[in-house]
């Protein structure tokens, strides 16, 4: 899936960041175009991938450049007045050739969420592609400004998009403060997740063309309907390939088949798959309220084994309760390792969003 990436507040350009990192190390090309829109200006210069003319700095006249520090109130006003200029990284773009938008943002300061609603709802009044939201919440789970920011955000862009994917940030620290390296570390995580998920239906050789391509279509499927996603993910590596002159001259001839044991390639998927969907989700959520689901598989081509994303595929269904569960499998020559990546989408709010409403409600005088 081709996608232009919108990065609004300094989360939402660092994700985007990390999507364009994750591109480059992945060697993908799934990315038309990237920009970046805040209303703190040392945040937009400390972006090194997004380009510099991609990069909106706007709202000075109320912030000076230094941001609103939490006044969401003053960061949808400041991006509705600048809303045209907000765009303006598009007029340049081979918006043409994206699939999708996917508008990226942490939702409990001033400018991230708010900007991300306004981004979203222009974009849908003048394209015709689906738009999807990231969503990162903050790491804090007592701050009552940053709770009502968080929600409010959350309920204006899950309105304004085809679908959010959700990322709870504080169920994947065990402490605060988070450093800037942590904040690196799980932005990085999650562009790893999205960006599995926009290349899997990438087809640049014959050998990358699999048995089930994840193609826009399956993506979009997944996603209609609006609502809240979530991505489970595992990766283990692969054995090594035959590395002697032997080898590399069959792979050079193109005579590179591999020697798989079925067994082995069904208990690895088997056992990935189980652990995708029962470990660290994206957004930790009851998996029964699944509406839809897509399983991909991503991996050298020997070890995608037919049978066992199949089979897979069905217990995903008995997890989830629905029968619209889709698959696709994902090869790539050069790998090392064995990937699985679940996307859940349609699930229903979770217990985050609850205790952000408990926190919200108690610094209520109301």
């Amino acid at each position: 899936m081709n996608v232009f990436c919108f990065g609004a507040g300094k989360a939402g350009g660092n994700v985007v960041e990390q999507l364009l990192r994750y591109e480059r190390q992945r060697k993908a090309d799934f990315i038309v175009g990237a920009a970046a829109c805040d209303t703190t200006a040392a945040d937009l210069d400390d972006l090194a991938l997004i380009p510099e003319d991609a990069r909106v700095l706007f709202g000075t006249a109320e912030t000076g450049g230094h941001g609103f520090d939490g006044d969401a109130a003053g960061g949808v006003a400041a991006a509705k007045d600048a809303h045209r200029q907000l765009l303006e990284p598009t007029d340049s773009a081979p918006i043409a050739a994206s699939d999708a938008f996917v508008v990226c943002a942490g939702l409990g300061g001033g400018t991230g969420g708010p900007t991300a609603a306004v981004i979203a709802e222009q974009l849908s009044e003048l394209y015709d592609q689906p738009v999807y939201g990231v969503a990162s919440f903050s790491t804090s789970t007592t701050d009552p400004q940053c709770a009502s920011n968080t929600l409010r955000s959350l309920r204006q862009l899950v309105s304004a998009t085809d679908h959010v994917f959700g990322f709870d940030t504080a169920s994947w620290v065990k402490e605060e403060p988070v450093s800037e390296e942590q904040y690196d570390t799980l932005d990085a995580e999650l562009a790893r997740r999205l960006g599995t998920l926009f290349a899997a239906g990438e087809v640049t050789t014959a050998d990358d063309v699999g048995a089930s391509v994840v193609d826009a279509s399956e993506i979009m499927n997944t996603l209609r309907g609006g609502g809240l996603a979530t991505l489970g993910y595992s990766e283990r590596p692969l054995p090594p390939r035959d590395t002697s002159v032997r080898g590399r001259l069959k792979r050079l001839i193109g005579d590179d088949a591999e020697s798989v044991d079925q067994i082995d390639s069904l208990n690895r998927i088997t056992t990935q798959t189980r652990e995708a969907v029962r470990g660290q989700l994206t957004l930790p959520c009851d998996i029964e309220t699944a509406s839809r689901g897509l399983l991909v598989i991503t991996g050298r081509p020997a070890w995608l084994n037919r049978d066992a994303i199949s089979q897979n595929q069905g217990w995903l269904e008995d997890q989830t309760g629905s029968l619209e569960v889709r698959n696709g499998d994902d090869p790539r020559p050069d790998a090392d390792a064995l990937s699985v990546l679940v996307v859940l989408g349609g699930v229903a709010p979770p217990e985050r969003l609850t205790a952000l409403q408990a926190v919200a409600d108690a610094d209520d005088p109301s």
